[in-house]
């Protein structure tokens, strides 16, 4: 290779090829659904910040965003399913909202039936206690029968939808279950009264979930919960059918208790920018707090020398007279040749804070899940075209807990 030949980095590439990406809406299809979704709640102190937006390539050939979500709330849990529809099916967009849906109620309602006082009390015992294995394999089976539910609703959905014309002639013959394939990914949050959250998850799919400790080292900050399916091929998946046994389901459950400041849950148009995920998805992490998604952790910061780099701005796909600002980890560590381990050990020192979109004095949306949205919709990466979904859950200690 010509060594005067320049490395593009991903910006440079993002810059020139910004003209090539066109813009086309929503198609006028059966269900279509919006290209944008987001929610913020705050419940008893629990943040909850969601969005989902409409990948490149769907904006620019004018096709549906196949991501979905769901959360809700009951007592001081957080339930929450990300689902990814297949990109080789027309109508896979319904199935991943039909199956999140589904298995966020059937998880919520079984919850809601628990005894919470006293199932909280026994997640809180030790881990070799014979009460603590009881109560998780309880909530382990409310996980994986939620699966069940969201297929039921699947099949129940498709056969709807096979008895009406407008689908029909939309695919040319009778809507079946295989026209819904999605994903699926589903976690129960809880924080506890000794300090620690109790997170369980189970997944079929690709996508990722993690739990972060902002207070944590390097090392044990982040723990990825699940080793999403991949298919047998690169770039394959598996998808929620009738096949996921029981067998198949327990090994892809997963538990934890620990100290945790943040869940994310995401579909693999997130989870694939930040590969290997380990520890990508602490640079994740710095990128949402950059960019004012999640909070500083505080209002003084220890001065510290470091460069700043200044903001990237980028035109927006859908309307190329709008330049996008966002701060990316990534330039502080080339401009200050760190790597990402030594960043976060200054992660709430005066350069992290002097390289954030409000010390540049950009304006923030009110809503965290606004600036979720945009900052899900515009950050660059280079080959990443894929619908983007992202949860992120903050769960609060309980009242007199430090």
């Amino acid at each position: 290779m010509d060594e005067n030949i320049k490395k593009l980095s991903d910006s440079d590439v993002t810059a020139h090829t910004a003209a090539l990406w066109k813009y086309a809406p929503i198609p006028d299809s059966p269900e279509p659904y919006p290209e944008y979704r987001s929610f913020y709640k705050n419940d008893n102190g629990t943040e909850i910040i969601a969005a989902r937006v409409r990948g490149k390539k769907h904006k620019h050939e004018g096709t549906n965003c196949d991501d979905w979500y769901e959360f809700d709330t009951v007592g001081n849990w957080t339930v929450c399913v990300v689902s990814d529809g297949a990109g080789s099916k027309r109508l896979s967009r319904i199935g991943a909202r039909i199956s999140s849906e589904a298995a966020c109620a059937y998880i919520k309602e079984q919850l809601s039936a628990l005894d919470r006082s006293q199932t909280e009390s026994l997640l809180a015992m030790p881990f070799d206690k014979a009460e603590f294995t009881a109560v998780c394999t309880k909530l382990a089976e409310i996980m994986r029968s939620g699966f069940d539910a969201a297929y039921s609703a699947v099949e129940g959905a498709a056969l709807i939808r096979s008895e009406d014309e407008i689908f029909t002639s939309d695919l040319g013959r009778k809507c079946e279950v295989k026209d819904l394939s999605a994903t699926l990914l589903a976690s129960a949050v809880i924080p506890l009264e000794n300090g620690e959250t109790f997170v369980i998850s189970v997944a079929v799919g690709d996508g990722m979930i993690a739990a972060v400790n902002a207070n944590g080292e390097f090392s044990s900050a982040l723990k990825l919960l699940g080793n999403t399916d991949k298919g047998g091929f690169s770039g394959e998946t598996e998808f929620l059918d009738e096949t996921k046994t029981a067998e198949k389901l327990y090994s892809n459950t997963k538990i934890m208790r620990g100290k945790v400041t943040s869940v994310m849950m995401m579909t693999d148009g997130v989870s694939d920018d930040h590969y290997p995920n380990s520890p990508e998805l602490l640079r994740l992490w710095l990128d949402l707090m950059l960019n004012g998604i999640i909070d500083f952790p505080t209002e003084s910061y220890e001065p510290e020398k470091g460069e700043a780099p200044e903001p990237e701005a980028h035109p927006w796909v859908n309307d190329g007279s709008v330049e996008i600002s966002l701060c990316y980890t990534k330039n502080i560590l080339a401009k200050n040749k760190l790597s990402l381990e030594e960043l976060w050990g200054k992660r709430f020192g005066s350069l992290m804070h002097r390289s954030s979109l409000e010390a540049f004095g950009k304006k923030l949306a009110d809503d965290k899940s606004e600036r979720l949205k945009v900052w899900l919709d515009n950050y660059s990466q280079r080959g990443s075209f894929d619908d983007r979904t992202l949860v992120i859950i903050e769960p609060k200690i309980p009242k007199g807990v430090q």
